[in-house]
């Protein structure tokens, strides 16, 4: 699966898939190329029913992701979509995924690369790793990363990282204290607790995770009262969903349930 590609590499066990940034070389950085590949692949991804969850992660040990490559700046060759929002496809959010996504973040993280510890759903990162927000010393602006970051963490430690171009650089540690990562760990434990996450959340209802997700987010980006009612139209289409009675017959029969996979429409 990962042949089709030039900076990621993708590989499947069971109903997880892992997506990682690949570009060691270059620190994972998100190069003209890999701006194009990134939303072909999350888009295989979500379009794929077997996958269930989706780990991203980068390759190597030193870095996750570093941002924009400097030296091959990641572009559309439309110019007229290039100015629009929707040019920006790095992360599952950003491209539409309603999979849960986990970041198992490896290594020094800046700039862009902030967009996933931002939109996954769970992050996880190695107890060496580092956060940088270092647009303002290279003329650029920080208005993406810190708009979706201030959603989970204070707003003095969004502009601490976006206002001084690097200077200050966010331990894992500090990170994990204010909430931008869930866990910390040595490295060597990084992957094998995302994938036991990720393996744990791809043994239910696919449909009933989804939703489950969908609701949650939806209290981030709607009032309250909104998201409510949101959530309770995800409740009650699920209780015409045969997962529903297929998980009650499964747990009266001391069982494993065997969920239905995803269907288009079952968000709507």
């Amino acid at each position: 699966m990962s042949g089709a590609y030039e900076t990621l590499e993708i590989t499947v066990a069971g109903h997880v898939a892992v997506l990682t940034l690949s570009r060691e070389a270059r620190h994972n950085a998100i190069s003209s190329r890999m701006n194009v590949e990134l939303p072909v692949a999350w888009r295989q991804l979500e379009d794929d029913p077997a996958i269930r969850v989706v780990v991203v992660t980068g390759a190597g040990v030193k870095a996750f992701c570093t941002g924009a490559d400097l030296a091959d700046l990641p572009r559309t060759e439309d110019p007229e979509f290039a100015q629009q929002l929707a040019s920006i496809g790095w992360t599952g959010r950003q491209c539409g995924v309603t999979k849960p996504v986990i970041a198992a973040i490896n290594g020094l993280t800046v700039g862009a690369g902030l967009h996933y510890a931002a939109d996954s759903d769970i992050v996880l990162a190695a107890d060496h790793a580092r956060f940088v927000d270092s647009h303002v010393a290279v003329g650029l602006i920080a208005a993406l990363e810190p708009v979706s970051l201030v959603r989970r963490i204070p707003l003095g430690a969004v502009m601490k990282l976006a206002l001084t171009g690097g200077d200050e650089k966010m331990t894992a540690q500090e990170a994990y204290r204010i909430g931008m990562v869930d866990e910390i760990m040595p490295l060597d434990q990084l992957m094998p607790r995302a994938m036991e996450l990720a393996a744990s959340i791809a043994r239910h209802s696919p449909t009933a995770v989804a939703r489950t997700r969908a609701s949650i987010w939806a209290a981030k980006e709607m009032g309250l009262g909104d998201a409510l009612e949101k959530g309770w139209h995800y409740i009650l289409a699920q209780t015409q969903h045969p997962d529903v009675e297929e998980g009650v017959a499964a747990f009266l029969e001391k069982r494993p349930p065997a969920w239905r996979d995803r269907e288009p429409g079952d968000l709507d």
